[in-house]
């Protein structure tokens, strides 16, 4: 929830006046819509087939500044852009996606590899 009391999200248990204000609108014949208690990403990831495969994690210096560059090629049923995505967040880091590899800023390669260990996937150091 937003610090500007925006209540459109989030799940209506989090809003005391919501039974109230639902009873109010169908009394004068609005029909309400009824929230879904699971989000919809959920079920997409459900049928989606569990990734499998060795991440390839190399440390590179880029224009000075410590990069880390992980490899996704060798993992079927990756995801790039939702990974790249979440790494960022996880990490606390800036990067990017470029050509199936997601380039991050800093050394994070034991974040990426605690990331990847979660999600049931091997991971390999490339370079020293």
């Amino acid at each position: 929830m937003s610090k500007r009391g925006d209540f459109s999200t989030g799940a209506a248990g989090d809003n005391p006046f919501a039974s109230a204000l639902a009873s109010a609108l169908q009394s004068k014949g609005i029909e309400v819509p009824v929230p879904s208690s699971s989000g919809g990403d959920d079920l997409e990831a459900d049928d989606r087939p569990a990734p499998k495969g060795t991440l390839g994690i190399r440390f590179e210096r880029r224009n000075g500044k410590p990069t880390t560059v992980v490899f996704v090629d060798g993992v079927d049923h990756a995801d790039p852009a939702a990974w790249a995505s979440e790494l960022k967040k996880r990490c606390s880091v800036g990067g990017s996606l470029v050509d199936q590899s997601i380039v991050l800023q800093g050394d994070v390669r034991t974040k990426v590899e605690d990331w990847a260990k979660a999600k049931g996937l091997k991971t390999k150091r490339i370079g020293g």
